[in-house]
C-alpha cells in the first residue's frame, strides 16, 4: 500500500503519457513531457495533489492548443477514465467539466456532450451521490436518444442499474440491466455485453444464487483476460472472491482477492484495491484470524479515507464492530456498528444497512437485550425478503 502511494506521481505521469501518446506524434509528446518537467512543474517537488492538478491543467491547456476539437474530446474522455480508476474523483470531475465546456461550444457535438454527462455520473456513482448521478445520466440519455446512439443508451442503462444495485434495489437494477442489454448487438459490443453479464452476476450473488453468479463471472473473466483488460479482470476476480466468500470457500476466495489486489495495485486502481482488502478482512473475520482481519481492514480504511469512499468506510466500521464484539468490547463495537449503520442510511444503501443491522442484532443478543436484537433482525429480514436472499433469511431465522 505504501509503495502504491509513493509511486503515484511517477505512475500518473506514465499514464498521462500513454493517453497523450494516442493523439499526438512523438515530437509533440516529447515537447509536452519536457514542458511538465520544467520550471515549477518538476515532479516530486510538490505535494501529490498539487502535482496531479498541475499535470492535469497543463495537459488540458496543451491539448486544446495543439489538437483538433474531436481529438481533444476523446483525450479528455480517456483522461477522465484514468482518474476515475485511480480514485481521483475531484480531478475526474475537473477533466469532465473541461470536456463538457468544449462539447457545448458546438451544437453538433451532442455525443461528446453525452459522454461528458456519462463521465459525471461515474464520478457521482463512486462518491455514492446517487441523485446527482441519476440527474447526469438522464441528461446523457436524452442526448444519446436524440442521436439514436444505441450503445450510448446501453451505457446509461448499465450505470443506472449499477446505481440501483449499489443501493440494494435489485429488481430495479435488473430492469435497467435487461433494458440496456436489449439495445446491444452482442457481436458488435462484446465489452458492454460482458459488463452487463458481470453486473447480473453480482445481483445473483447478493440473492444467494452463488453457482449462477459464479458461472457469469467465469464466462466474463475469459473475455476480459483474452483482451488483457487488467482493470476489468481485477473487478471480476474480486466478484468471484465475494461469491466464494459467501459459499465459505475461504482459501479459494483469498486467492481471488490476492489476484485482484495485485492487478489493482499495479494499475493504481485504488477503489478496487480498497474493496479487495476489505474482502480479505471479511474472510479473516469469518475464520477468526482477527489480527489479519484488522490489518486488512486498516489497509482498506487508509485507501477509502484517501479517496473519500464512504461506503467502504462504513464497511470498515462494520468489520471493526464485529472484531470488537468478539473481544467483548461491547460499547466500542456498538459505536462502530452505529457509525456503519448511520453512513449506510445516509447513503441510502439498503443492502449494507441490512448487513450491519444483523451484526447489531447479534451484538444486542450477546448483551442480553433480546428486544433490541429482534428489532435489528426484523429490519434486516424485511429487506432480505424483498430481494429474496434465501441464505440471509435463513441465517436470521436461525438466531431466533
Amino acid at each position: 500500500m505504501i509503495n502504491t502511494m509513493r509511486n503515484n506521481n511517477k505512475s500518473l505521469l506514465e499514464e498521462i503519457k500513454k493517453v497523450f501518446g494516442k493523439y499526438t506524434h512523438g515530437d509533440e509528446l516529447s515537447s509536452f513531457v519536457r514542458k511538465i518537467r520544467s520550471g515549477g512543474s518538476k515532479i516530486g517537488n510538490s505535494s501529490e495533489e498539487a502535482n496531479a492538478h498541475l499535470l492535469t491543467d497543463q495537459l488540458i491547456t496543451f491539448a486544446t492548443e495543439k489538437l483538433p476539437i474531436l481529438e481533444v474530446l476523446e483525450l479528455l474522455k480517456d483522461l477522465g477514465k484514468v482518474y476515475i480508476l485511480r480514485g481521483d474523483f475531484v480531478l475526474a470531475a475537473d477533466v469532465t467539466r473541461a470536456m463538457l465546456a468544449v462539447a457545448l461550444c458546438d451544437n453538433r457535438l451532442l455525443t461528446p456532450a453525452a459522454n461528458a454527462f456519462l463521465s459525471f455520473s461515474e464520478v457521482y456513482l463512486n462518491q455514492a451521490n446517487w441523485s446527482e448521478g441519476i440527474t447526469s445520466l438522464k441528461k446523457a440519455y436524452a442526448l444519446f436518444k436524440k442521436e439514436n446512439d444505441q450503445v450510448g443508451l446501453a451505457r446509461c442503462e448499465s450505470l443506472l442499474g449499477t446505481i440501483y444495485a449499489e443501493k440494494g434495489q435489485l429488481a430495479t437494477a435488473l430492469d435497467h440491466f435487461q433494458k440496456g442489454y436489449s439495445f446491444l448487438r452482442p457481436s458488435k459490443s462484446p465489452f458492454l455485453v460482458a459488463n452487463f453479464e458481470n453486473n447480473i452476476g453480482i445481483v445473483y450473488n447478493i440473492q444467494g444464487e452463488y453457482d449462477e453468479a459464479y458461472t457469469h463471472f467465469r464466462r466474463v473473466l475469459v473475455y476480459f483476460e483474452k483482451i488483457k483488460n487488467n482493470e476489468r479482470v481485477a473487478r471480476v476476480r474480486h466478484n468471484i472472491g465475494m461469491s466464494l466468500l459467501k459459499k465459505k470457500t475461504f482459501n479459494a476466495a483469498v486467492k481471488e482477492f490476492d489476484i485482484s489486489i495485485n492487478l489493482a495495485s499495479k494499475g493504481n486502481h485504488l477503489p478496487m484495491l480498497a474493496l479487495s482488502y476489505l474482502g480479505k478482512a471479511s474472510i479473516y473475520c469469518s475464520t477468526n484470524d482477527d489480527s489479519l482481519a484488522e490489518a486488512f481492514a486498516d489497509k482498506g480504511m487508509e485507501i477509502s479515507a484517501k479517496i473519500e469512499d464512504r461506503l467502504s468506510i462504513a464497511e470498515v466500521y462494520k468489520i471493526k464492530g464485529i472484531l470488537e464484539r468478539k473481544r467483548k468490547h461491547f460499547a466500542l463495537a456498538q459505536n462502530y456498528l452505529f457509525s456503519s449503520l448511520r453512513i449506510n442510511k445516509e447513503l441510502e444503501n439498503e443492502l449494507n444497512y441490512a448487513e450491519t443491522a444483523v451484526e447489531l442484532g447479534i451484538l444486542s443478543r450477546e448483551n442480553g437485550n433480546k428486544a433490541e436484537a429482534q428489532k435489528y433482525f426484523g429490519d434486516a429480514l424485511r429487506y432480505y425478503k424483498k430481494i429474496k436472499a434465501k441464505d440471509e433469511i435463513q441465517k436470521i431465522k436461525n438466531f431466533n
